[in-house]
């Protein structure tokens, strides 16, 4: 399971507050590709893991700020290591 998404420096992040041992996680790493919707909009994206030289903090920062009541669960050592980064997919193109 993963609570909302954050911005970080023009970056769109997720975490796995279970780690990286949760499905969601797991699925994600191995398909490294995924949809998102917001409203009637929906993107391919890619799904990268961060590795442990991310900018970690300011993703902490800010999921405290946008979910003040929750953003515990995303900043331990356990979500923390298991962050993807959000990244939109280039249009395939056809011949």
């Amino acid at each position: 399971m993963e609570i909302g998404m954050v911005l970080v420096g023009g970056e769109l992040y997720v975490r796995a507050y279970r780690g990286a041992q949760s499905g969601w996680y797991q699925a994600s790493r191995e398909h490294g590709r995924g949809r998102i919707r917001v409203g009637d909009i929906a993107r391919d994206v890619l799904l990268q893991a961060l590795d442990e030289n991310g900018p970690h903090d300011a993703i902490d920062s800010a999921y405290q700020a946008k979910y003040p009541s929750v953003g515990g669960l995303v900043t331990s050592s356990v979500a923390r290591s298991a962050t993807i980064r959000i990244i939109p997919a280039q249009p395939s193109r056809r011949h």
